[in-house]
Order: structure tokens, then sequence, then C-alpha cells
């Protein structure tokens, strides 16, 4: 469970997985079920196994990269945050 990051996708996928399971399961007693595919139902075949969709979304740390601004008046200087955690400035035109 530590694995599967707390978000709202990933209750979605995990919700579509279960409804999915449950759906197979609410027709175990018929001789011949007719089984959807689970592509697309929080399923995604790799290398002729299905494997789980844990989420959609990018990881919020790499969409946040997207929001971080210095506030240099003159160019970036050694105490830019930009600068400390060696990303691309975002507001400035300086070399990182």
């Amino acid at each position: 469970m530590e694995s599967i990051p707390p978000t709202q996708d990933a209750l979605l996928q995990h919700t579509r997985r279960a409804a999915y399971q449950s759906q197979i399961w609410s027709t175990s007693d018929e001789p011949l079920q007719d089984i959807p595919s689970p592509e697309g139902i929080g399923w995604t075949k790799e290398k002729d196994m299905w494997q789980p969709v844990w989420i959609t979304l990018p990881v919020s740390s790499k969409a946040c990269l997207e929001l971080v601004k210095c506030g240099c008046k003159k160019g970036c200087t050694a105490r830019c945050s930009c600068r400390r955690v060696n990303w691309k400035c975002s507001s400035c035109n300086c070399d990182k």
C-alpha cells in the first residue's frame, strides 16, 4: 500500500479495477462468461501481461516544477532558490 500515491487519480484507478473484478464475480455462475477486456479499466497490457494502472496524471512534484519562480531582480545569485536546487529559472533569464 505504501507504493500507491494517495491521490484522487489513484483512487479512481483502484475503483475501476475493483468494479471490473466485481463485474466478473457477478457473472461467475454463468457457464459462458462474456468478459470484456480490462484495457482502459485500470489495467494496461505490457509484454503480454496485464499491469495495473496506478495513476494517469503527472506526479505532483514534477508538475509543481513549472510553478517555481525566483525573486531575483538582477539575475540569479547564490541565494536564488532556483540555483540552490539546480532548477531552471522560470522568471528570469539566468544560465540555470
